[in-house]
């Protein structure tokens, strides 16, 4: 029996996005070690080798306590990098750059690139709370307020990312399929009107949606109207969309018979979208 596979990552805990590394391997539940790239560390690390262990029919014979190094995955421009590469050839290990790992781990997956700083429902990202209550059940991967890296592993097809995620490392549009959220190719609009925002499914403003209420946070609302026209773009039903969005405005009833009056809205029950009067 060949071991599990166990990733040896070789990084300084210093380098930008090596904790969003990390945070990925221990969501998708990937034995992992990590050694800072020094000799001795390394020199310890491949000090043995589950190659050279001695079969016994189908099984290697190997002690319950020995955990042994399938595959290195390395950051690049490491002062010790090629001593590191030959050890690990020399063992008989697979080695690969952050970058390839991270390729090959994406490279099947939907990817959409979160705007920072990121606008947070309950500790989340907007956009993972919108699709998650849609149905779509994305992973998704960010930064808190606090700079650590939180990773959120569902079973759909989409990756939602930090945009500071491996910034500096490579390039964010080689990830994946495709850019969902690539505004240049986007359908969905909206206007941002003085008690509300209106929100269309094309640019020439041909198609209407549906319409908020101002976000709350003036300095959140340009991401947050930019998420929900993301979430427009990939086929999110407008009530899929006001549902995970009524918990932000909790003193407040929202549907599509909802009107403005001033700096206030109400709720007319039975009405076909006629204004309200004035109280």
């Amino acid at each position: 029996m060949w071991p599990r596979r166990k990733i040896q990552l070789a990084a300084s805990s210093a380098v930008p996005g090596i904790s969003g590394v990390r945070a990925v391997l221990e969501e998708i539940q990937l034995d992992y070690s990590m050694v800072e790239p020094t000799q001795e560390d390394l020199s310890r690390e491949f000090r043995e080798n589950w190659l050279d262990k001695p079969f016994d029919g189908n099984a290697v014979q190997v002690p319950e306590t020995f955990s042994p190094v399938t595959e290195l995955v390395f950051w690049p421009n490491l002062q010790e990098e090629n001593s590191l590469r030959e050890k690990a050839f020399a063992k008989g290990i697979k080695v690969q750059s952050v970058e390839s790992f991270i390729h090959n781990l994406l490279e099947d997956n939907l990817i959409i690139w979160i705007s920072e700083p990121a606008v947070l429902i309950d500790d989340r990202p907007l956009l993972l709370h919108i699709l998650n209550q849609a149905g779509f059940e994305p992973t998704a991967l960010w930064a808190t307020p606090d700079g650590k890296w939180q990773c959120e592993r569902k079973e759909g097809v989409h990756w939602l990312i930090s945009e500071s995620w491996l910034e500096g490392l490579m390039e964010k549009n080689s990830l994946g399929r495709r850019i969902s959220n690539d505004r240049g190719n986007a359908q969905a609009a909206w206007e941002i009107r003085e008690n509300q925002i209106d929100f269309y499914r094309s640019q020439d403003r041909k198609k209407f949606v549906g319409h908020l209420p101002r976000w709350p946070k003036l300095s959140e609302e340009e991401a947050a109207v930019q998420n929900i026209a993301i979430c427009i773009d990939l086929g999110v039903s407008w009530l899929d969309i006001r549902l995970a969005l009524s918990s932000i405005w909790k003193n407040e009833r929202m549907a599509d018979n909802l009107r403005w009056k001033i700096n206030d809205f109400g709720w007319n029950v039975g009405a076909c979208r006629e204004e309200l009067s004035a109280p």
